[in-house]
């Protein structure tokens, strides 16, 4: 139950709040800023209810004091007898959660904790997220021709307000390139926030995208804010744009055209103005997807204006020694190993090979090798089964249904095998076989 203090010095008052929270909160009362104080210092509150016109200080001055000397991120709401405008105002720029007068509406008052609490829980995931961010994205390497070229592009779209439409194979970074443009823009110091949509309902994927108000449907005890109203100022970075329904397309189409956004609920809701750059991602042929009516043209010709190509791994095949080390560097320092390097051989069958999977690929094979490899190691082609698979080739296809279904299944064994990084019991759970039945395709398609 969350800690409530509630600092005022009128005792019928206090007695009033506690009655109408009692059951939902742990209510701690305060009569004097003194007594209040003391309470901060010793309990972990959660969320403070600040009267306005307290004695010997004035409730400004107490806000101050609290995000200075006890939690910067504490919500506070300040009570008061009047409503003027300058003192809401004031109130607000110094880092009230928010503002209601005494003669209130308990289940205002209800909702108004409820959203302050939610705003700080919020506001600190999201900080933990800014912080790990560049961690997560670090890897922008740029040697290959083709790489330079995209940070060319990046570096011209960074400085506009433009939302932008990355367009790539699985695997090759589009979310690397998305935090790129984020962090090069004048949004820099703003949050980034992505939002995998593949595995989310279209219910789901609006209330997580644009928030709910209470009531908006069964659970929705209170209003949530949604990651759009989260990400103001900063950028949104939706991938796979090409997986979400008509009706999302429709929802997204308005608010790349108006910058406003409503939530969920029961009637008409209010607009919301918002400051949030979009970056969508996908591996498909989007043109394909309207030609067989799986993706509105008005969507399209939207989303399709600034955009990036990213080009598989095997188009860069001159920056691959440069990802390789890199890679190299971060599974040595998380697997707590050293002194593993690459043979020359293996780094010049790194450069004839398909990388069907892309970095990602790379990645999960390199840290693959390392895992198994003894320090002061030096990695061959026996350590990537991978570069040994048969790989689908362009060239010698006659054309039958049989050569088709056959280089289809060697393609589906090699994307198994990439996903699982080569372990065979795992992959053939995913694929519903027994280990001997996929051992036996194995072997039939010459795969080790």
């Amino acid at each position: 139950m969350f800690k409530l203090l509630v600092i005022d010095d009128n005792p019928s008052f206090l007695s009033d709040v506690e009655r109408w929270l009692k059951d939902k909160y742990n209510v701690l009362k305060a009569k004097d800023i003194k007594t209040g104080i003391s309470i901060l210092k010793k309990e972990n509150i959660s969320i403070l209810l600040l009267d306005m016109a307290l004695p010997g200080l004035n409730g400004l001055d107490i806000l101050k004091k609290v995000h200075e000397e006890f939690d910067p991120n504490m919500p506070v709401i300040i009570l008061s007898d009047d409503g003027k405008v300058d003192t809401v105002v004031k109130a607000m720029n110094l880092g009230a959660a928010d503002f209601i007068q005494k003669n209130l509406d308990v289940s205002l008052l209800h909702q108004k904790i409820i959203s302050s609490i939610n705003k700080r829980s919020l506001g600190l995931e999201l900080e933990t997220l800014k912080d790990s961010q560049d961690r997560r994205y670090d890897y922008f390497i740029c040697k290959s021709n083709a790489m330079q070229k995209v940070n060319f592009d990046i570096a011209k779209i960074a400085g506009s307000n433009a939302d932008v439409l990355l367009l790539g194979e699985t695997g090759t970074g589009k979310d690397v390139i998305a935090y790129q443009i984020h962090k090069q823009s004048k949004r820099n110091n703003k949050i980034f926030i992505e939002v995998s949509l593949n595995s989310l309902s279209d219910t789901l994927i609006e209330s997580e995208l644009f928030g709910y108000e209470k009531g908006a449907f069964s659970g929705a005890d209170s209003a949530k804010i949604g990651k759009f109203e989260a990400a103001n100022g900063g950028t949104i970075y939706l991938p796979e744009i090409s997986d979400i329904s008509e009706r999302i397309q429709s929802k997204l189409l308005s608010f790349m055209q108006y910058k406003e956004i409503s939530k969920v609920g029961p009637g008409n809701a209010k607009k919301i103005k918002l400051d949030v750059r979009l970056i969508m991602a996908s591996n498909k042929d989007l043109w394909q997807l309207v030609k067989e009516g799986k993706l509105r043209e008005d969507f399209y010709y939207r989303i399709n204006v600034t955009k990036i190509n990213v080009p598989p791994l095997r188009n860069r095949i001159d920056g691959i020694e440069n990802l390789c080390d890199y890679f190299l560097s971060i599974s040595l320092r998380k697997h707590n190993k050293s002194g593993i390097s690459f043979s020359s051989a293996l780094l010049d069958e790194m450069k004839k090979y398909d990388w069907h999977g892309n970095i990602r690929e790379l990645k999960n094979s390199i840290e693959s090798a390392v895992v198994m490899a003894d320090n002061g190691a030096v990695l061959t082609t026996n350590d990537f089964p991978n570069l040994t698979m048969p790989m689908v080739q362009n060239s010698g296809d006659d054309g039958t249904l049989e050569s088709a279904l056959a280089k289809a299944k060697i393609n589906y064994i090699n994307n198994l095998l990439t996903e699982t990084n080569h372990n065979k019991t795992r992959a053939a759970a995913k694929a519903g076989l027994s280990r001997q039945g996929l051992l036996n395709i194995l072997k039939e398609l010459g795969i080790r």
